[in-house]
């Protein structure tokens, strides 16, 4: 069972990530990821990013300067990872901002809970 640290330290890293890409600061990018990380765009029809490499390259040239998580919800899955949906606000340099959710999976390593899968979903705010 997630204890209410577990539940702290996963909200921390979800805001630690936001710090880590606004800023530039991949020096910091252990404090977030697993070693085995996938950022999983399917939904835009694009490749996954695996790995910190891959994402820090494709963030290096990004429309969206400043990421705000909030709304989480962490629930323990039965194999001992931890699932989490959250919504993002990205302030973008090229229009008005956009939201959307997360979907996570964290585990726990030696090094504390990380985040090991990352699916982004943004909301239309169109009507039809």
């Amino acid at each position: 069972m997630l204890s209410d640290s577990d539940r702290a330290e996963i909200a921390d890293v979800i805001a630690i990530y936001g710090h880590v890409v606004d800023d530039d600061a991949w020096d910091r990018a252990h404090l977030v990821f697993a070693d085995d990380f996938v950022f999983d765009f399917s939904e835009f029809g694009r490749p996954n990013l695996n790995g910190v490499a891959e994402l820090r390259t494709a963030l290096r040239n990004r429309k969206v300067y400043s990421h705000h998580s909030t709304n989480i919800v962490i629930q323990e899955a039965p194999d001992g990872t931890a699932r989490v949906r959250s919504k993002f606000i990205g302030f973008s340099n090229e229009g008005p901002p956009i939201s959307g959710d997360y979907r996570d999976v964290f585990v726990r390593t030696s090094a504390g809970w990380r985040l090991s899968r990352r699916r982004s979903s943004v909301r239309d705010p169109r009507f039809d």
